[in-house]
């Protein structure tokens, strides 16, 4: 069957249950799989020594601590949930693939040539109020090391902007609204540097604009 380009179809849709399966479980369970070795096996080696490289001015130890911004942090997971009710070709979702494939290989180099991690002392939990237990789901999933870039924003935002490109004005507006907003949750819940959020965003705009519509061809939108 011959799949229709993608500026002639409505943003949002059903895959198909074949296709919901596959982005699922062909394709999701190993990107995730391998994000997981990179993050935790550069935290590791990090680990094993003390060099350190402190990317971060001092300034930015006052960032206020803003507990709520815990909701935009985590809102990561959605971001790729919904994946394939917008890319609802393979080809859309293999490209996507590859681009997390690529931007988490590149960290993951990075995380060891310049390793250092987040100067801001650890949060007093009773400041946390209701936005505790999703905060400390999160703060534990990012291990202690691995800050620049950061693949939480590169991800994400990545991710967004991709989605964007079949997207109308209104919800393009919101979608980068929505990049803004996790990009800096990573500022207000001091889990990374400003450094850290512009390595991120660099790599999110190298794997959107550059790695994207080159492994997606013809599917992609030139606008």
């Amino acid at each position: 069957m011959k799949m229709n380009s993608i500026d002639q179809r409505n943003f949002w849709g059903w895959p198909g249950a074949k296709n919901l399966a596959y982005a699922y479980f062909v394709l999701g369970i190993p990107s995730f799989a391998w994000f997981a070795f990179v993050y935790a096996g550069a935290d590791y080696w990090t680990g094993r020594h003390q060099h350190r490289v402190p990317l971060y001015h001092s300034a930015e130890l006052s960032i206020p601590l803003i507990p709520a911004t815990t909701v935009f942090y985590n809102s990561l997971h959605l971001i790729y949930a919904v994946a394939p009710f917008i890319l609802r070709t393979r080809p859309e979702m293999n490209a996507l693939a590859i681009v997390w494939f690529l931007m988490t290989l590149t960290g993951g180099i990075f995380f060891l040539i310049i390793p250092f991690e987040p100067g801001f002392p650890p949060p007093d939990p009773a400041n946390m109020g209701i936005w505790r237990g999703m905060y400390e789901f999160a703060d534990n999933a990012n291990l202690r090391f691995n800050c620049c870039p950061s693949l939480h924003v590169a991800w994400g935002v990545a991710t967004l902007d991709v989605y964007a490109r079949s997207a109308p004005r209104t919800a393009r507006v919101l979608l980068w609204s929505w990049a803004a907003g996790l990009s800096l949750s990573t500022l207000f819940l001091h889990q990374h540097h400003v450094i850290d959020v512009v390595g991120g965003l660099v790599l999110a705009l190298w794997g959107s604009r550059v790695l994207y519509p080159g492994f997606c061809g013809r599917y992609v939108l030139s606008h």
